[in-house]
């Protein structure tokens, strides 16, 4: 495997790579004569590239680019196991003379090689994916309302299982042998609630946690990296309240000690997302509320540790290490807005705008992260761009004429650190986000607007004030001001200290002319003769002086003279 990461991409017109290095140049893996390359996916590890057609997958291995194995079918889905061992498709299940039941339609391949360890019948295309445990000792499918369990590889028969008769989702936890835990989400009978339950691997019979809710139609589970604390978020399919577009949605927490509860936020509004540290098992990030949305960094004990204020967010992505985490607002929120943030002592390192972007991704180096706009999401302007950490923009490419950006992915794996790691790089252009008009529909245009403004919150920890300060806070502030210039001014002119400020030449007091430019011109004059002022008490405290500031001075004078000449 090279030292340096590759990028792969796909096109309606061929399957690329390019190294994350200048000059950035494509080498094209698969041309047009490979007809109907639909996806592309790599190996967590990074052994591996897959790409579907309508006819086959082909594996590839990343070592030199040849091919490993290719496994005929209309395949529609795939995606490797966590060690890259097995390599799983998906085909529609379809019913013929032939096989008026139907044929199996999911099989479990080794990747080296492409031969059929296990195959599986699963009629519908969500929630078809097997989930392996982190060492691959275990691998789980749903099956009608069941979850069977396959130990060590084996795939003839199942040792375990989980049975409900609304039983809607399921997670295998990240955690290592011999701890394996499970979480079930089962759909609620009629007048009774749904529910989540945490259970430890094989002990079936007794949950850990369990909660319930009359207001869930859904749930998606997110485990913290060691696999002892989950997040799950309920949701219903429609909110009757009406203050919601998609649905009511809840988050309620659980550890594997049997710990659990509900999780309230300090802003109302939607969920937009959650992300756990990757390298942290004990924090976590949460976008949430109404827009302008917040975003906080929480213990896993649901406590705020920082504050990163509100924004244009819809998303958080942290990078591989750990290291750093991005907001930012995509989808319904054109501007495209990424704000990255040190995540170890939570401060802001730099912001870019990335409009119409449909993917965003972190390289396994943490140093780059790429943006892209890929067909179908979006039709034209299909792009990709390569960013550093700190928001740099370090190269770009556009699609020409009837080119359709499909797919853009990182080869995950280790790899050393580059020059990137530096954290001032030189940018190919300015990607500092630049404020836009509102945008307002046809029929509200050239009319009064209505909008209403909503302060946005500063990052700060928690306990301090994050809010913009109110009109009596900044009243405040001014008198405190005006009260340490008037003693700054008394001290100037107390000729006790060795160093005391000679008394302060007389100011004229401003009498209104009744022409109102003389008036405007005396108002500005005072304003410059008090800035003098300050600048002979700096001086007169033996404060040194700039030659500007000596010059400012020596126009006294020749302003003075110019406020009597107005005055006549």
């Amino acid at each position: 495997m090279s030292s340096i990461p590759s990028i792969a991409g796909l096109t309606n017109k061929e399957l690329f790579l390019f190294e994350c290095k200048e000059p950035f140049q494509e080498k094209t893996l698969r041309d047009e004569t490979t007809k109907n390359i639909r996806s592309i996916v790599f190996s967590p590890k990074g052994t591996y590239l897959a790409y579907r057609t309508d006819k086959k997958a082909e594996i590839i291995k990343c070592a030199d680019w040849s091919v490993a194995a290719s496994i005929n079918g209309n395949i529609k889905e795939m995606f490797f196991s966590p060690l890259d061992t097995y390599f799983m498709v998906w085909e529609m299940f379809a019913m013929t003379k032939e096989n008026p039941e139907g044929k199996a339609n999911l099989h479990i391949c080794k990747s080296d090689s492409g031969s059929v360890v296990g195959s599986f019948v699963q009629k519908h295309q969500t929630g078809w994916e097997p989930q392996w445990s982190s060492d691959e000792k275990l691998v789980a499918l749903q099956i009608a309302g069941k979850v069977l369990i396959y130990e060590d590889g084996k795939l003839d028969r199942f040792t375990h299982q989980i049975q409900s008769e609304k039983l809607k989702s399921f997670s295998i936890s990240p955690s290592p042998a011999p701890a394996y835990y499970f979480s079930v989400f089962n759909l609620g009978k009629s007048g009774q609630p749904s529910s989540w339950k945490i259970f430890k691997y094989p002990e079936f019979g007794q949950a850990l946690v369990s909660r319930s809710s009359f207001q869930a139609d859904k749930a998606a589970f997110h485990w913290n990296r060691r696999g002892t604390n989950i997040f799950t978020i309920t949701q219903t399919d429609v909110d009757k309240t009406g203050g919601s577009y998609y649905g009511k949605q809840s988050l309620s927490h659980g550890d594997v000690k049997g710990n659990s509860g509900n999780m309230t936020f300090s802003k109302e509004g939607p969920i937009h997302a959650i992300a756990w540290n990757p390298n942290n098992w004990n924090e976590w990030v949460a976008v949430y509320g109404h827009a302008p949305a917040k975003a906080t960094l929480f213990n896993a004990k649901c406590e705020p540790l920082f504050e990163f204020g509100t924004g244009a967010w819809n998303s958080i992505y942290y990078s591989p290490d750990g290291n750093y985490v991005i907001l930012a607002g995509f989808g319904n929120i054109a501007a495209g807005q990424v704000s990255v943030w040190d995540a170890r002592s939570p401060r802001r390192l730099g912001a870019c705008a990335a409009p119409a972007t449909t993917w965003l991704q972190w390289g396994p180096r943490a140093e780059c992260f790429l943006t892209a706009t890929t067909y179908p999401r979006l039709t034209t302007g299909n792009q990709y761009k390569i960013w550093h950490y700190t928001g740099a923009l370090l190269h770009k490419r556009e699609c020409q004429d009837k080119e359709q950006l499909l797919y853009l992915l990182w080869q995950p794996g280790t790899f050393p650190k580059s020059e990137l790691s530096k954290p001032t790089v030189r940018g190919i252009e300015e990607s500092t986000p630049k404020p836009t008009a509102a945008y307002r529909p046809p029929g509200a245009r050239n009319k009064p607007s209505t909008f209403t403004f909503h302060e946005h919150e500063a990052p700060h920890k928690p306990g301090e004030s994050g809010a913009a300060p109110s009109k009596a806070a900044i009243k405040q502030k001014e008198k405190r001001e005006a009260r340490k210039a008037r003693k700054a001014e008394e001290k100037a002119q107390d000729p006790s200290p060795p160093r005391a400020a000679a008394a302060a030449a007389p100011r004229p007091a401003f009498v209104s002319t009744g022409d109102p430019d003389k008036d405007k011109k005396i108002k500005n004059i005072n304003k410059k003769l008090a800035d003098i002022e300050k600048l002979k008490q700096m001086k007169a405290a033996g404060k040194p002086l700039e030659i500007n500031q000596k010059q400012k001075i020596e126009t006294e004078a020749a302003l003075l003279k110019e406020i009597e000449q107005l005055r006549l």
